[in-house]
């Protein structure tokens, strides 16, 4: 579960289209929609240098504070514009407390180092994110996994990770999250030379049959 509130300044939204968007993002602002059930969205401005610093954070939650008025909200999708490396719109989700949500939280290995490293293995990460359920106050930053007992050619799937209490798995839980490999260089060479060993048995089998 979090325990830090992050709070995000928004002003209200008047204008509409590229032009205005341009200007706004030259202006240090970032465009962005509240969706809210029942509703229509609510159209506003994010500060950019507020969005940078929190974007240094893992977070799904985000208190919007607009004048006096404060919407609880999840971050559903973040536009970027790759060649400028600038964000240009962002889309929010109000939330309700009483209500479960659904949505994307970041996995980590940073309880131990697996015993598979100090066997010539590397530690990869093929799931960098698992989709969970549950009330916006259980919800965790992210979730921490202790891989140290991983040992060379070992995994562990989505279903074995270790959830807090009152968050339920949405992800196929037969999906890898880390998993102990030999490193590529070294199963290529392994590889080769079984195929090496199948063609000399190959070879001896046809001198027998002569």
């Amino acid at each position: 579960m979090s325990t830090t509130t992050y709070e995000l300044s928004v002003k209200p939204r008047s204008e509409f289209g590229k032009n205005a968007s341009r200007r706004a993002r030259k202006a240090g602002m970032i465009p962005a929609v509240v969706y809210s059930h029942g509703k229509e969205g609510t159209a506003l401005f994010v500060d950019s240098s507020e969005w940078a610093v929190l974007s240094n954070h893992d977070f799904n939650l985000v208190t919007l504070i607009n004048g006096r008025k404060k919407t609880a909200a999840l971050v559903k999708e973040v536009q970027v514009n790759y060649l400028k490396s600038q964000v240009v719109h962002i889309d929010f989700q109000e939330v309700s407390a009483n209500e479960a949500i659904s949505t994307s939280v970041p996995v980590h290995a940073s309880i131990g180092e697996a015993a598979g490293i100090a066997q010539g293995g590397m530690l990869e990460q093929a799931v960098h994110e698992v989709e969970v359920k549950c009330l916006p106050s259980k919800l965790p930053e992210s979730i921490e996994v202790d891989v140290s007992g991983l040992e060379l050619d070992q995994s562990i799937h989505v279903k074995e990770i270790e959830l807090p209490e009152g968050v339920e798995l949405i992800s196929d839980g037969e999906l890898v999250v880390f998993a102990v490999v030999k490193p590529a260089a070294e199963a290529s060479a392994e590889a080769t030379a079984g195929e090496g060993e199948e063609g000399e048995e190959v070879a001896e089998g046809e001198e027998t049959a002569e």
